[in-house]
C-alpha cells in the first residue's frame, strides 16, 4: 500500500488503490480501512525509531537498561562504558544531556546495589546531576515566560523565580556554560538596560552554541534578535552590528530556517539591518542566495524589493526605481515600504513635481486601506512631512526650525532619521 501511494497520482480513488494492492480481489472498504490503519502504525513506528536513533546516546543508554534488566552483567558493563563515552563525545550539554546522563547514573547505581548497599557516591552523583536537569529546564521556561509577558503584557509569574536566583548566587552553577547562558538570557530579558547581561549572553550563544539543541538555539537567537531590535527602536543604533552577528550565525548554522524555509519578514529584517551596517557586499550575496528558501508566494516580491533597497543604498537610483516599478507588491505594508523608497529616490534626484504627485497618490492609497493600525499614522505622517519638506522656504530660518522640531517631536515616525538628514 505504501508503494502504491508513493507511485499514484490519484489517491482519492479508493477502489483504484485497492485494485493495485489486490489485483484479483473484490473491493472491500473495510479491508482498505484496516490496511490503511496497519500502514499508519508502521509509519508511526518508523518515525519513532528514526527519532530514537537520531537522539544522541539514546540507543546506547537504552541498551544499558535492557542488559541490566536481563541480568547480563558483562554485556551491561560493556554497554555502560560505551554509552558513557558516546554521551560525553557528543556536543550537547543541555537538559537532554543531563537527563540521558541521569539514566546511566541510575542504571549504574542499581547495578552496584545488587552487590552492595547503594553507595553515597552514587547518590551524590545522581543528586548533583538532578540539580543540573532542573536548572537548565527551569531557566529556559523562565526565559520563555518572560518573553511572553513582555509581548502580551501578562501579569502572571512562574514559581520559584527568586529561589532560582538565590541558588545561582550561593553555588557555583554559573561555571556551567549552559546554565550561565540561560541565566544571562533571563537577566537580559528582565533588565534590558543592563548591557553586561546581553554581552555575557551573546558570548555564550555565539561561542558555545553547539551545547544547545536546534530548538533551543532557535529560541536563543530569537531572544537576541528581538532584544537588539528593541534597543534599535529605542535609538541604540550600535545594536545593528549585534543583530547582524546573530543573523549571520543563525543563517550559517540553520537556526533561522524552519524545514529549510526562511520567513519572508526575517529576510526583510536581515537586509534592513545589513544595510544599516553598510555591509553591501554581504547583502549582494545574501539576497539571491536565500531567494529559494522563501515561501513561494512571497519569493519574487521579497527578492525584487530587497534588491531595490540595496540599489537605493548604493545610490543606483535608476536601477532601484526600475525594480520597484516592475514589481507587484500585493502586501500593503510591503507596497508602502516600496513607495517610501521611491519617494526618497525622487527627492534625491530633485524630481519634486513627480514626488508631489507620488505623495498625493500615496496618501490616497493609505486612506483607502483598512486595518493598517499603527502603520497608517506612521506612513501618513511621513508623507505629509515630506510634502512640507519639498515646499519649505529654506531662506526662512524660523520655518525651517519649526519643521525640523515637528519632525523630531513626532511620536509615530519611523523615517525620522531620513527626514532629519535632509536638513
Amino acid at each position: 500500500m505504501y508503494q502504491v501511494l508513493q507511485e499514484s497520482k490519484d489517491t482519492d480513488d479508493k477502489e483504484l488503490l485497492y485494485s493495485k494492492v489486490f489485483p484479483e480481489g473484490n473491493y472491500s472498504p473495510t479491508a482498505l480501512r484496516l490496511l490503511m490503519s496497519y500502514l499508519q502504525k508502521l509509519v508511526d513506528q518508523f518515525l519513532a525509531l528514526e527519532q530514537w536513533q537520531n537522539t544522541p546516546a539514546a540507543v546506547e543508554s537504552d541498551l544499558v537498561q535492557a542488559y541490566r534488566q536481563k541480568g547480563l552483567d558483562r554485556h551491561f558493563q560493556d554497554s555502560l562504558q560505551l554509552a558513557k563515552v558516546t554521551l560525553e563525545r557528543q556536543p550537547l550539554r543541555n537538559s537532554e544531556f543531563y537527563l540521558r546522563k541521569n539514566t546511566l547514573l541510575w542504571e549504574e547505581a542499581r547495578f552496584n546495589a545488587l552487590r552492595q548497599p547503594l553507595g553515597e557516591g552514587d547518590l551524590l552523583a545522581l543528586s548533583d546531576n538532578a540539580d543540573l536537569i532542573w536548572l537548565t529546564q527551569k531557566l529556559r521556561y523562565l526565559c520563555l515566560h518572560t518573553a511572553f509577558r513582555t509581548r502580551f503584557n501578562s501579569n502572571q509569574s512562574l514559581s520559584l523565580r527568586s529561589e532560582v536566583e538565590a541558588i545561582l548566587e550561593s553555588h557555583n552553577f554559573l561555571e556551567n556554560r549552559t546554565i550561565a547562558t540561560w541565566h544571562y538570557c533571563l537577566k537580559m530579558l528582565e533588565a534590558p538596560d543592563a548591557a553586561e547581561y546581553f554581552s555575557h549572553f551573546k558570548q555564550g550563544v555565539l561561542s558555545h552554541g553547539h551545547q544547545f539543541s536546534q530548538d533551543e538555539l532557535r529560541d536563543l537567537h530569537l531572544f537576541a534578535i528581538n532584544y537588539c531590535i528593541r534597543r534599535i527602536n529605542e535609538g541604540q543604533s550600535s545594536f545593528f552590528h549585534d543583530v547582524m552577528d546573530f543573523y549571520k550565525d543563525g543563517l550559517l548554522k540553520g537556526h533561522l530556517l524552519d524545514n529549510g524555509v526562511l520567513p519572508h519578514f526575517t529576510y526583510h529584517n536581515i537586509v534592513a539591518a545589513a544595510l544599516k551596517t553598510s555591509d553591501y557586499a554581504w547583502v549582494e550575496d545574501f539576497i539571491p542566495r536565500y531567494r529559494n528558501n522563501l515561501e513561494r508566494s512571497f519569493r519574487d516580491s521579497a527578492y525584487s524589493f530587497n534588491l531595490a533597497r540595496l540599489r537605493f543604498a548604493r545610490k543606483d537610483y535608476n536601477d532601484a526605481l526600475e525594480l520597484l516599478q516592475h514589481s507587484n507588491y500585493h502586501e500593503p505594508l510591503l507596497n508602502m515600504a516600496a513607495k517610501t523608497i521611491a519617494l526618497k529616490i525622487y527627492y534625491a534626484l530633485g524630481e519634486h513635481e513627480v514626488l508631489a504627485a507620488h505623495l498625493e497618490a500615496f496618501i490616497k492609497y493609505i486612506r483607502r486601506k483598512p486595518g493598517l493600525g499603527y502603520h497608517r499614522n506612521n506612513y501618513l505622517n511621513m508623507a505629509r512631512l515630506t510634502q512640507k519638506l519639498i515646499s519649505l522656504n529654506w531662506n526662512d530660518k524660523a520655518e525651517v526650525r519649526a519643521l525640523r522640531e515637528k519632525i523630531a517631536l513626532e511620536p509615530v515616525l519611523t523615517e525620522r532619521e531620513w527626514l532629519l538628514e535632509q536638513f
